[in-house]
């Protein structure tokens, strides 16, 4: 009979304290009620959102809804929210996905209560330029060694982009042909493309394919291309291919001057002029003739060429120069586009005569 009366006691006290742990359960409880703000609601891809919580509750998690991250689809998740009730979450492509923040808690009796917001995030690709820009394999060049190929790397000016090239690849018509290209862009979802007559092309890097071409009529002309991401922004560049300006002939007293490229860079020569003994050197006066005076690169309107010798400018047949010591030779050729950029490109030689 005692045993009966522990038993009928341990129940009762595992009842009553049931009771406190459910009435203590109970007091906790907050009703779930989602709310939430959004950093921005308009982000670049690639770029953080921040998703903070303003509602009620005991868990929150947040459906961001791009790709397996859709409230209510099938085999879709949502993501857990910090411990203090935020998230940051970056999208990696272009689109309007409806964000939707689940708050929830758990009653006393085990059942989980659920509340839900939402709201639109809007993700654009507008960052999309072009970084680096280059012509690749144009012409072999033994000058570099046997095998070398020259690359034309772009040097930017905001969206100007000049390629020099050696002038030999005018005179052996390698320029009235389509090249290839390499290049990067700032974002993967962008894609560069080549304006021209018959439309916009698509240029891969580094393609095999080979179809961006400088060479109009019998001139060299600065073409378009275009940066157009996923979201539709644009930005355009102009690429011009300008010769790197070369003597094609240098005399002095009717003796040519013997020209080596300096191998430091591609725009650097060394020239000597091997005059008679006795020749006074401090007034000759040089004849010279820069790209052989090809009016399709030289016409004093839009494609100009000027010489200076130690900073002084230059006319062939007219101006003395005192040789006693080597003397500076720099070629400026400038280009003026359609768009009225101008593109520069500087040779320069050192000239010793003896």
């Amino acid at each position: 009979m005692k045993q009966i009366k522990y038993i009928i006691s341990a129940v009762l006290l595992l009842l009553i304290s049931s009771c406190s742990n459910t009435a203590f359960i109970d007091d906790l409880y907050v009703a779930p009620k989602a709310s939430f703000t959004v950093s921005s609601t308009e982000v670049e891809a690639f770029t953080s959102v921040k998703f903070t919580n303003t509602g009620t509750g005991e868990y929150y998690a947040v459906y961001t809804g791009d790709d397996s991250h859709v409230y209510g689809e099938t085999g879709n998740s949502g993501f857990a929210a910090n411990s203090d009730g935020t998230y940051s979450y970056a999208y990696t492509s272009p689109g309007v996905y409806t964000v939707v923040w689940v708050a929830s808690s758990i009653k006393a009796s085990g059942e989980v209560a659920h509340s839900v917001d939402s709201t639109k995030v809007t993700v654009i690709a507008t960052d999309g330029g072009l970084s680096s820009f280059s012509i690749t394999k144009m012409i072999k060049m033994t000058d570099f060694g046997s095998s070398f190929f020259y690359e034309s790397y772009g040097e930017f000016a905001s969206n100007y982009i000049t390629c020099p090239m050696p002038y030999q690849l005018w005179t052996k018509g390698t320029l009235a042909k389509a090249v290839g290209v390499k290049f990067t862009l700032d974002s993967s979802l962008a894609t560069l493309y080549w304006s021209s007559t018959a439309g916009d092309t698509a240029l891969t890097s580094e393609s095999t394919t080979k179809l961006l071409n400088f060479y109009s009529g019998t001139e060299l002309v600065p073409q378009t291309l275009k940066v157009i991401t996923k979201s539709g922004y644009t930005t355009d560049y102009e690429v011009a291919a300008v010769l790197i300006p070369e003597f094609t002939i240098f005399t002095i007293n009717g003796v040519s001057g013997t020209i080596t490229r300096d191998i430091s860079a591609f725009n650097k020569f060394n020239m000597t002029v091997d005059l008679p003994d006795g020749t006074d050197l401090t007034t000759l006066v040089p004849n010279f003739v820069v790209m052989a005076n090809d009016t399709n690169l030289i016409n004093n309107d839009t494609k100009v060429v000027s010489v200076t010798a130690n900073s002084v400018k230059q006319t062939s047949g007219v101006s003395s120069v005192d040789f006693t010591k080597t003397v500076e030779y720099v070629i400026t050729y400038s280009v003026t586009s359609n768009s009225g950029h101008v593109y520069t490109y500087n040779s320069i030689y050192e000239v010793t005569v003896k």
